[in-house]
């Protein structure tokens, strides 16, 4: 679809420290952009560009919550104090053939491929998931989701997870992967209600139709699992530990993701009596593995 240049949309530019793209490009889809394009200088350039179109009605509105994140942001991340912000006319754009060659196969750990339905290549020896990018979360090009399936393929392995519970699903890339790796019984849960039509269009085209997909808070969810993965952000992480850790059964394991490295420490103070069995590094963010202390 090519959109002309038009005063009913506006392009959010933000120039910011490259180590800071991924969870300022995460925010500005929450807030309501339609999609975000990232351009650098080249391989390993210490600053990205990233663009979101949005209405033009909601200029002031997603200026103001970007300038409030970016101020929060630079609380525990000095470099984001660095960023600038500004809102220039769309030009005209092909967007559609933009957001296709954004969105390509992206090959994950030793089992997994996570590919857009108009690019899906044969994968021999791997789990190929099908995933249409959305509003949702989770496509496999963030880091924190590429690290979310490493951690899985690493805890199914074990041979001791048979259920699992996928917290804050979005696109249920993750929980499809736990259904792929031979997981017997998967929960894919999310808060928001709109996100729920996208995550079963994707489990259906998947054929994981044996996922249960649900909608609604973690507090409302009886039952415990042998492993529980929540991809959020660190303040949800600690916010919901009692019942993120009231999840998990009996020497199961707990992944929890969307963590910058200043928040560790945060994080694992909302988790007396676990510990950390696997930390894994993936741009600036930070995905743990825990487990209960005998």
């Amino acid at each position: 679809m090519v959109v002309p240049a038009s005063p009913a949309w506006i392009t959010i530019r933000v120039e910011l420290a490259a180590e800071l793209a991924d969870a300022v490009a995460n925010f500005l889809v929450e807030a309501g952009a339609s999609g975000v394009l990232s351009e650098t200088d080249g391989v390993g350039a210490p600053r990205i560009r990233l663009e979101a179109p949005v209405p033009a009605a909601a200029e002031a509105q997603v200026v103001a919550a970007v300038e409030r994140y970016l101020a929060s942001l630079g609380e525990i991340a000095p470099a984001a104090r660095e960023a600038t912000l500004a809102a220039v006319p769309v030009p005209e754009t092909d967007w559609d053939a933009l957001w296709r060659a954004h969105h390509r196969p992206v090959t994950v750990g030793r089992r997994l491929l996570v590919a857009p339905p108009w690019d899906v290549p044969r994968a021999a020896g791997r789990e190929v998931l099908v995933i249409e990018p959305g509003m949702a979360f989770g496509t496999g090009q963030h880091a924190t989701t590429r690290a979310c399936l490493e951690a899985i393929e690493g805890a199914v392995e074990t041979g001791r997870v048979r259920s699992a519970l996928d917290v804050g699903t979005g696109s249920g890339v993750l929980a499809l992967a736990l259904a792929r790796l031979g997981v017997e019984r998967v929960v894919a849960l999310d808060t928001d209600p709109a996100v729920v039509p996208l995550a079963r269009a994707n489990l259906a085209r998947n054929g994981a139709a044996r996922v249960a997909l649900l909608a609604g808070p973690l507090t409302a969810l009886r039952g415990r699992f042998d492993l529980v993965v929540a991809n959020l952000l660190a303040d949800a992480i600690v916010a919901e530990a009692g019942a993120l850790a009231g999840a998990v059964g009996p020497g199961g394991r707990l992944v929890v993701s969307g963590l910058l490295a200043e928040q560790l420490p945060a994080v694992r103070a909302a988790y007396p009596g676990w510990r950390v069995a696997e930390t894994r590094p993936a741009a600036a963010w930070r995905t743990l593995t825990l487990v209960r202390e005998p």
